[in-house]
């Protein structure tokens, strides 16, 4: 009976200590796959964490940028208003051009139109000296001759009256010249002298001895002396000459114009 019952006990102990011991094997097999679990926790943790500071990182260089940006704007708003304000400045000052340049160009035509004016009256005073030289010219020719010829008896006429035409008239016994001036002669000329004789002989009831075109320049066309030519018109431009060829035709008997 004891040797039984001190078998169950060592069985008990036996059971006991089996139980433990698989207790033992199980707790540890647990806290060994815990402890893979925790360490493999660790290193997800230690992941997370570099990923995160990396995210941090990123979003605190995103906060920068953002930040200069932000301060980029600024700067660009304030340009923009600054550039605004001198656009308004310039768009003020253009105005004030234009306004300027609108009274210019008015003082401009008036003073253009006050030189069309001054032009004009120049140009009529030119004319008009033009012509009161060239009266001058033609009675200085007119008593260069008269101071010659009177000396010989000839007449000596400046504008003979109601003769158109014709500038001087030299008369003497049986003979009579008529005398166109002129500057340059053209046959503008020439036949103003003749149309002189026409309306001379018309008035006058005289034909006259020999038409004379003078030139107090020495500016004769060409075409005008060849025409002269052809009619026996005399042309010359010295008056010691012409004083002479008037002498000498008045010797002669009078000339009839073709």
């Amino acid at each position: 009976m004891i040797e039984v019952e001190t078998s169950k006990e060592a069985l008990a102990k036996l059971a006991k200590e089996i139980g433990e011991k698989v207790a033992d094997e199980f707790m540890r097999s647990v806290l060994s796959k815990l402890t893979g679990e925790v360490i493999g926790l660790r290193k997800d943790m230690d992941i997370l964490k570099d990923s995160m500071n990396k995210v941090w990182a990123s979003i605190n260089k995103l906060s920068e940028k953002i930040i200069q940006l932000t301060e980029a704007q600024r700067h660009t708003d304030k340009q923009l208003r600054e550039l605004a304000e001198r656009v308004s400045e310039l768009t003020e000052a253009q105005k004030r051009t234009e306004e300027r340049l609108s009274e210019l160009a008015k003082a401009q035509a008036e003073t253009e139109r006050r030189l069309n004016q001054l032009s004009r009256i120049v140009y009529s005073l030119v004319g008009e000296v033009s012509r009161i030289r060239g009266e001058l010219v033609e009675s200085r020719v007119a008593l260069d001759l008269s101071s010659f010829l009177t000396k010989h008896g000839f007449d000596v006429f400046h504008h003979f009256p109601d003769v158109p035409y014709v500038d001087v008239v030299v008369e003497t016994d049986g003979f009579l010249a008529l005398i166109e001036i002129c500057k340059k002669c053209t046959m503008k000329d020439l036949d103003q002298v003749i149309r002189g004789a026409k309306i001379f002989e018309e008035k006058e009831g005289i034909r006259p001895s020999v038409l004379v075109v003078f030139s107090y320049t020495g500016e004769i066309d060409k075409k005008m002396l060849e025409e002269a030519k052809k009619r026996g018109i005399l042309v010359e431009w010295s008056t010691r000459r012409l004083v002479r060829r008037l002498l000498k035709l008045a010797k002669k008997k009078p000339t009839r114009l073709s």
